[in-house]
């Protein structure tokens, strides 16, 4: 029994290792390198734990994802498996952009297409607005944005002109000649 006490604590966890995990969030879509045509159920993974499969439009969104840097790797019968590299953060949504996959079966000597431009990362709830609102969207104190009704669009309604204007109202097809 003293034999076991003299060893020490050998279940204690060793200095500096954080016993919780950070997680954040990682989109992108999967798109076809010749004809940048989406490739739609294509299974997106982080490592072989993390994995999403993309929907019609080739959007996927891998959910709790570790931080730090990992590679997102694509994959789709017939397409040679394509990756990108992201650097996640704890509590927030990266892209990862495009994951971009070239059919098995292609006509020899034919390049790719350049993808198309990468759209901006949509913030995640979490995450500070890094651009000023929209107009008709307001920020409140506790982040949340309050999103004010616009006007439908159709046909204005005409309204008189205000009696105290001294110039006569003049319409615009209507040219002083």
């Amino acid at each position: 029994m003293l034999l076991l006490f003299a060893l020490g604590d050998s279940c204690a966890p060793t200095p500096g290792v954080v016993g919780v995990q950070d997680y954040g969030q990682v989109t992108g879509r999967v798109l076809d390198a010749m004809t940048n045509r989406p490739i739609p159920n294509a299974l997106v993974s982080v490592g072989s734990l993390y994995t999403a499969s993309a929907d019609a439009r080739g959007v996927f969104v891998l959910s709790k994802v570790p931080a730090g840097d990992q590679t997102v790797t694509g994959r789709a019968p017939g397409f040679s498996t394509g990756s990108g590299d992201v650097t996640v953060l704890k509590d927030r949504t990266v892209s990862v952009g495009y994951v971009r996959l070239v059919p098995v079966i292609h006509p020899e000597g034919q390049p790719t297409l350049q993808p198309p431009a990468t759209p901006s990362p949509q913030p995640s709830p979490t995450s500070a607005p890094t651009q000023p609102p929209a107009p008709g969207v307001a920020p409140t104190p506790g982040g949340a944005p309050v999103v004010t009704p616009t006007p439908s669009p159709g046909p204005l309604p005409v309204t008189p002109a205000p009696a105290a204007s001294a110039t006569p109202a003049v319409p615009p097809s209507a040219s002083p000649g």
